[in-house]
């Protein structure tokens, strides 16, 4: 059977299609460019990753509805909850600076790290939370949603080279104590993201 994934990355697409092989379930991931999307980026505009979520799997099934494609939808959306901050960028996590970018288009790509530490600068609580929402959306409507979460602090200091998810270069792990970029292969394995699409996957 085949798997739509709600994402155009290769990455996540392979990291998906890895996580099926491992759980022996007989399904090909699909990307959004291998369904032929040509509507661009999708506006997100709800107020928690649950809704963001939603939204996205419901749009890709309009296109697949309109195109004759019957496969089963998996979309994502996840979010960064600093526990001082009130929770935090929250929904916002990949637009946290933006308003800063607008005003000065010079400021670094990464400018959302270091607006989340000059906010933590005095704080000596740096609890946060890592979570991911991800809907399956079924071709008949249907759908069930999925949380996966991961514990964890934010560094003072940003650790090595800044690449995106911008935050991974500050978020400490529970347990750990490397920046979460810094985790591969099966470190990965019990982490928010990986849950809940294992979760998802575990409901087919």
């Amino acid at each position: 059977m085949k798997l739509i994934f709600g994402t155009t990355s290769k990455r996540k697409t392979e990291d998906l299609q890895n996580i099926i092989d491992e759980m022996n379930l007989d399904f090909q991931v699909l990307s959004m460019e291998d369904i032929g999307w040509d509507r661009g980026e999708i506006e997100e505009n709800g107020s928690t990753i649950e809704e963001n979520s939603l939204i996205k799997a419901q749009t890709i099934l309009a296109f697949c509805k309109d195109h004759n494609i019957e496969y089963p939808i998996m979309a994502d959306d996840a979010g960064l909850y600093v526990d001082v901050l009130n929770g935090e960028p929250g929904v916002f996590t990949s637009r946290y600076a933006d308003d800063e970018l607008e005003v000065n288009p010079k400021l670094p790509k990464y400018q959302c790290i270091l607006k989340l530490l000059r906010k933590l600068e005095n704080e000596k609580n740096r609890r946060a939370t890592y979570r991911c929402c991800v809907t399956t959306m079924m071709p008949n409507g249907e759908y069930r949603q999925e949380i996966g979460e991961s514990k964890g602090s934010i560094a003072k200091e940003i650790t090595g080279e800044i690449t995106k998810p911008y935050f991974y270069s500050v978020f400490i792990l529970e347990g750990t104590n490397v920046a979460f970029k810094e985790l591969k292969g099966k470190e990965l394995d019990n982490t928010y993201r990986y849950n809940a699409l294992r979760r998802s996957l575990s409901k087919f």
